[in-house]
């Protein structure tokens, strides 16, 4: 069970917005609203007062929520929004500091970053889940009940809190470019969930782009720079919407 729930922190559907993102700014009633709810929902669960937070669940997500572990938090705070569809959707990314009784954790409580998903429905924000897309891992299809199941859990717990936040990684983190040429970096999800893409800024005079921003369990992502006429260095970021990751590549001009 204990393995069950490192694999659920990681494999739902959650994700932040980059404070600086002017595109993405939510009017200010609606993100006031939505942060009050989230706060609400997790200060229940440190609390351990789930019959309140159950209130904030979701109509088609409350028979998932009864039958889950509630994880003992000893606090919560908002690390990121992203909001969709026009700003009635939000998927967010909550650090959570807990003991987590696996080999390396139990000495100490880590902050660990959990996927959290929200919908407006009747002018209020609900906490729900997509069901169908948790039950899709690395170990295949994850049914319910006390039928046969077509995954395996894997047989080893990492003992380094980094796992959470190396699921998503590049082959290259260093690309020389040449004017008019173009180099490739690949980025492999091997998270037991979707993991969203996003570039973050830009270098002058370096295209860069992602053959596909939403990965599936198990994906390949191509990132693709191209050199114009007079490409300059720089960092460019990847960031990983579901845990907050930044995958850094540091293009080099070679004179």
């Amino acid at each position: 069970m204990l393995r069950i729930s490192v694999l659920t922190i990681l494999a739902g559907a959650a994700f932040a917005q980059n404070p600086g993102d002017l595109f993405n700014k939510p009017p200010a009633k609606v993100d006031k609203a939505l942060r009050a709810r989230i706060n609400e929902f997790y200060d229940d669960h440190v609390k351990q007062q789930y019959h309140k937070a159950d209130s904030l669940v979701a109509a088609d997500t409350k028979d998932f929520y009864y039958i889950q572990n509630k994880p003992a938090y000893l606090g919560c705070e908002i690390q990121r929004i992203d909001y969709s569809q026009k700003f009635t959707r939000a998927k967010a990314t909550i650090l959570c500091e807990q003991v987590l009784m696996v080999p390396g954790f139990t000495d100490k409580p880590v902050k660990v970053p959990i996927p959290s998903t929200w919908k407006l429905e009747r002018g209020k924000w609900y906490w729900y889940v997509d069901q169908e897309a948790i039950r899709q891992t690395p170990f295949g299809r994850m049914t319910p009940g006390p039928g046969p199941r077509t995954g395996t859990l894997p047989a080893a717990i990492p003992d380094n809190a980094d796992f959470v936040l190396k699921l998503v990684q590049a082959d290259k983190e260093l690309v020389e470019l040449k004017p008019g040429m173009s180099e490739k970096v690949t980025i492999t999800n091997s998270a037991p969930g979707n993991m969203d893409l996003k570039i973050e800024g830009q270098i002058p005079g370096v295209e860069a782009t992602l053959d596909h921003t939403q990965m599936k369990i198990g994906d390949r992502a191509v990132l693709t720079l191209k050199g114009g006429d007079n490409p300059q260095a720089g960092l460019l970021t990847i960031r990983v919407q579901q845990t907050g990751l930044a995958i850094q590549i540091q293009v080099v001009i070679p004179r």
